[in-house]
């Protein structure tokens, strides 16, 4: 059982790796669209009209495609001075129940929402109305929907470890050496 689960952690992980190199990609693909509203400015004098949409849309689908390696990695912000003075077991049950109890949930409800959204989008062909160049708004509310999902998973992994840690059983034997490995 416990081998299986941290198979599965670890699948949500790469999960996560793979959602943030997808972030990675779309900032390369937002910094050339500014590169290039740049030039078309100032250099030639002919300012586009998708240039501002383009990068709001991959500037809020890259922060959400990236928050779950952010979370994986411990890096979202928390009063470090407070937490590190609790004592470890006080500190994964925090997490168990604030990950599990509280975020997931509400999470997972703007979660359906964001694939509901993303998904209708997509059927429609909705338009950003409230933009001049009227773009196709299915890649970015399908962009935000993935990170949600991935962030999701994420938090349900990360709460999941918590417990993990509190049961003493928190031991990956995947990554454990090969002689201390249980037998199958």
């Amino acid at each position: 059982m416990t081998h299986t689960l941290h198979t599965l952690l670890r699948w949500v992980d790469r999960l996560s790796d793979a959602t943030a190199a997808l972030a990675v990609g779309l900032m390369g693909v937002m910094i050339l669209a500014t590169v290039y509203e740049i030039i078309a400015r100032h250099v030639f004098n002919a300012p586009t009209i998708w240039s501002n949409d383009v990068s709001t849309m991959l500037n809020g689908s890259l922060f959400l495609l990236a928050a779950a390696h952010t979370l994986r990695r411990d890096g979202h912000v928390r009063i470090d001075i407070f937490w590190q003075a609790l004592p470890p077991a006080l500190r994964h049950a925090v997490q168990a129940v604030f990950f599990l109890a509280v975020f997931a949930p509400v999470l997972g409800f703007g979660t359906y929402y964001a694939v509901t959204k993303a998904w209708r989008a997509w059927e429609r062909g909705t338009l950003e109305t409230a933009s001049a160049w009227e773009p196709l708004i299915w890649p970015f509310l399908t962009g935000l929907a993935l990170g949600l999902v991935g962030l999701l998973l994420q938090t349900l992994a990360e709460g999941v470890r918590s417990v993990l840690r509190l049961a003493g059983r928190d031991r990956d034997p995947a990554q454990s050496p090969p002689h201390l490995q249980p037998q199958s």
